[in-house]
């Protein structure tokens, strides 16, 4: 099956989420935490504790296996911040199947908020939830600049399983911006 990537910079990610910051101070929304999703929501939550000045907590939940492959949506490590009677603003990378956006919000009701407003960089038109907030909608597979050897090793797997040749994967992994250096570190520590 062929996959459709799309690359997002550093600036690319800074400048939507420097659009969502904006959107919600322009709708004088009145958040008092933010909860960022581990590992997704954890780059997004940080900058914009920056954007909004706003503290931040965290949970962890985990679901795909690999590309392809999400399994059960399970949490693994809790939220330990009290949010009882806060509005919290929980925020994801991306709202892909939406699983992991329904599993947060049940999870956080059971902590009593005021409110829950959701956030994304990134909406998938498939997906079960549609986050409140979002800055783009995509049906491919987001290349975040804070994964870049998960990413690499990935495709590097998938592509071998496909019986590519190493000049193939290599051409295909630097159309994706990815660099030498990248690529380079990923098969030195992560190919067999």
């Amino acid at each position: 099956m062929t996959i459709d990537y799309l690359p997002v910079t550093w600036n690319d990610y800074h400048n939507l989420a420097a659009t969502l910051a904006d959107r919600i101070l322009t709708d004088k929304l009145k958040i008092d935490e933010i909860v960022a999703i581990s590992r997704g929501g954890l780059t997004l939550g940080h900058i914009l504790t920056d954007l909004l000045a706003i503290t931040i907590s965290t949970f962890t939940i985990q679901s795909y296996t690999d590309i392809q492959t999400q399994g059960e949506v399970k949490i693994t490590k809790p939220l330990t911040t009290p949010i009882d009677g806060k509005h919290v603003l929980l925020v994801d990378d991306v709202s892909d199947t939406g699983k992991t956006l329904v599993r947060a919000i049940d999870y956080l009701k059971t902590f009593q908020p005021k409110a829950v407003t959701t956030l994304t960089l990134y909406y998938k038109p498939h997906a079960v939830y549609k986050p409140d907030y979002f800055a783009e909608t995509t049906s491919a597979w987001i290349l975040f600049p804070y994964e870049p050897i998960e990413m690499i090793k990935n495709i590097m797997q998938s592509m071998k399983k496909e019986q590519k040749s190493d000049a193939n994967i290599q051409q295909f992994l630097q159309s994706l911006h990815y660099t030498t250096e990248q690529i380079n570190f990923a098969k030195k520590w992560y190919t067999s």
